[in-house]
């Protein structure tokens, strides 16, 4: 104790005392207010409401005329005159400003002159052509006569080439058929031949004959037996030379027919007939050859036939002898030698026939090659060698009136360039006036009266459609595109006077301002207000999205925690976390489109000026809640 009232005796001991006795004291109080439960926090809430919410890309920038136009003379010259004032007001078609005319008046009253000369030439001109060009008329129609008749004579050819063609085509079945006939008769002559010696041995059995009679049947059946030989040689050369050369003469038939139908769908096609007239020959060197061996064959096959007819004749003078011809038992036996005979003179008789109509065929084929590799041709090059006449001699008439419509020609050109003198002429003394082409007002004027016009001498702004150009930044140029309405307002007039435009430019390519790119925008007004002008400032809210009759929460309600985006809302007294799926925002509110329902109260953040002490009191600041 003695120690203690020593420190309090001295002023900084009884600083310490003081210290102690508030420290002793605070701790206590900390204890107490730690073991004491905080007050609950009152909750801000909202209830969820059905609204509207409308997006929008804020474009800032100044307002300008739609565009300007400059004007100036078509040709130097003094001004004469002066119609109007900068910052006037005009019309489309109001005359502004004149240079002196006086040269461009006189080079219209030349120009004029020289056109009546020009066209007094041009008729002169005309008239001389008129003698040419009946020249060349009647050379066309004497040509196309020329043309005609060869066009004629290539029709009768064809004609001719057509019944030409139908008479060889038709000797080759005939042919085919003669020769399968000539072929056939051949074995019913064999069977004649042995019906024959089958009378002879019949006459010998019957026991009928006298010495003298047998002697004459004998040789009568002697001359028969020998008609076996070329009979049998007959038939073999039937098949081994016969048939293979009648095979020939239809294969070479064949090509002709081929050659012929090629030829024929040429000429339907008016295409060019050389190859088919090569094909068509080498046919008929084949058909040459193959009727030879045909003809040939033939030969070689009747010529036993007359063996056969000798040996037939000699057996009937052997019964027809003073011993044997009024023997009625040999009747029947002459009566087949004569139908033996017959036979043998028709064969022979049916391959001369044969023959015959192959060479006709030939005849009328060599007929058809005419045809195919001259007549038609020569008339073909006739026609072409009458329009190449016919081209050169109307060459020739175009020729002799060439001349004339060069003339006509040339003359049409002067009074052309005379006509369009006149018509420049009177275009630049027209244009010695300079008219407004559209309202507007005059922005700037660049020579006066007395001075040479300079180029250009007015600039119009075009006022009855204003433009608000501004721009906008990379992340909101994306949203936007030509077309979008926007609400305009002009800072000038005050932020009570809304007009609509919309977008009609976007920049394809940034600009870079300060480092940062942005694009330029071109709002077009639709109805300016009277008191907006040219460079006044202004916004445009271009409207990129919009939603009405939506359920609406305030943006203070929605939270964010690790990429998550949130509200809560009030259940039982207690803030619930509740995922909600949003929409489009704007400053103020954001479209919920799933997860609330409207009447839900959602939590709001508890304002800056809500503060509570910390517990413990007396030291500490206030503390910000919902922050």
């Amino acid at each position: 104790m003695t120690v203690f009232r020593g420190v309090l005796t001295t002023w900084p001991g009884r600083l310490v005392a003081v210290a102690l006795v508030v420290a002793v004291g605070g701790g206590a109080l900390l204890a107490s207010r730690a073991n004491s439960q905080p007050p609950k926090q009152e909750l801000r809430t909202q209830a969820v409401t059905k609204g509207s919410v409308t997006q929008s890309v804020a474009v800032s920038g100044s307002v300008a005329a739609s565009g300007q136009t400059k004007l100036a003379f078509k040709t130097n010259g003094r001004v004469s005159a002066l119609y109007v004032a900068v910052g006037q007001q005009v019309t489309a078609g109001q005359a502004l400003a004149t240079i002196d005319a006086t040269d461009l008046q006189n080079a219209l009253q030349q120009a004029q002159q020289n056109l009546k000369s020009a066209q007094l030439s041009y008729q002169k001109t005309v008239q001389s052509a008129g003698d040419a060009q009946r020249t060349l008329e009647q050379t066309q129609q004497s040509t196309q006569n020329d043309i005609a008749t060869a066009q004629q004579n290539l029709a009768k050819l064809k004609t001719n080439y057509t019944t030409a063609k139908g008479n060889a085509l038709s000797f080759g079945p005939t042919i085919y058929t003669d020769l399968g006939s000539f072929q056939g008769n051949l074995a019913t002559l064999k069977t004649s031949v042995d019906v024959v010696l089958n009378d002879i041995d019949n006459a010998f059995r019957s026991g009928n004959l006298g010495l003298n009679e047998q002697n004459d049947v004998k040789s009568a059946q002697n001359s028969m037996n020998s008609a076996y030989s070329p009979l049998s040689s007959a038939q073999t050369l039937a098949d081994s030379v016969l048939k293979p050369s009648i095979d020939d003469l239809q294969r070479a038939l064949d090509n002709i027919g081929a050659a012929i139908a090629e030829f024929d769908a040429a000429l339907a096609t008016g295409s060019d007939t050389s190859r088919a007239s090569a094909d068509f020959q080498r046919a008929m060197s084949e058909y040459s050859l193959a009727s030879s061996r045909l003809s040939g064959a033939i030969d070689s096959v009747n010529t036993p036939l007359g063996s056969i007819a000798s040996n037939v004749s000699a057996a009937q003078a052997s019964l027809n002898t003073a011993n044997t011809r009024t023997d009625t038992n040999l009747a029947k036996t002459r009566t087949d030698l004569a139908t033996v005979l017959t036979s043998v003179t028709s064969e022979q008789q049916l391959a001369s026939a044969t023959k015959s109509k192959i060479s006709q065929a030939g005849t009328a084929l060599q007929t058809v090659n005419d045809a195919v590799t001259g007549s038609i041709a020569n008339a073909q090059a006739n026609i072409d060698a009458a329009v190449l006449r016919a081209q050169q001699s109307v060459q020739s008439a175009q020729t002799a009136v060439a001349n004339q419509p060069l003339n006509i020609a040339t003359a049409q050109t002067n009074v052309d360039n005379a006509a369009t003198a006149v018509q420049t002429a009177q275009a630049n003394l027209d244009a010695a006036t300079l008219t407004a082409p559209s309202s507007g007002v005059v922005a700037s004027i660049a020579s006066a009266v007395g001075e040479n016009a300079a180029s250009p001498l007015l600039v119009l702004a075009n006022t009855s459609a204003l433009v608000l150009h501004g721009t906008a930044g990379e992340a909101d140029v994306a949203k936007l595109k030509l077309g979008l309405v926007a609400n305009v307002t002009v800072d000038a007039v005050g932020s009570g006077t809304r007009m609509t435009g919309r977008i009609t430019s976007l920049d394809p390519v940034a600009t870079i301002q300060q480092g940062v790119p942005v694009y330029g925008v071109d709002v077009t007004i639709d109805l300016p207000n009277a008191s907006v002008k040219p460079g006044m400032t202004g916004t445009a809210n271009v409207i990129i999205a919009s939603r009405q009759g939506v359920l609406v929460v305030p943006n203070l309600a929605i939270r964010s925690a690790t990429g998550r985006r949130y509200v809560q809302i009030l259940k039982d007294g207690e803030a619930v976390d509740t995922d909600v799926t949003f929409g489009i925002a704007n400053d103020t509110v954001t479209e919920v489109t799933n997860g609330l329902a409207e009447g839900d109260l959602v939590v709001l953040p508890q304002s800056r000026s809500t503060a509570t002490a910390r517990p413990g009191g007396g030291f500490g600041g206030p503390q910000v809640i919902g922050r």
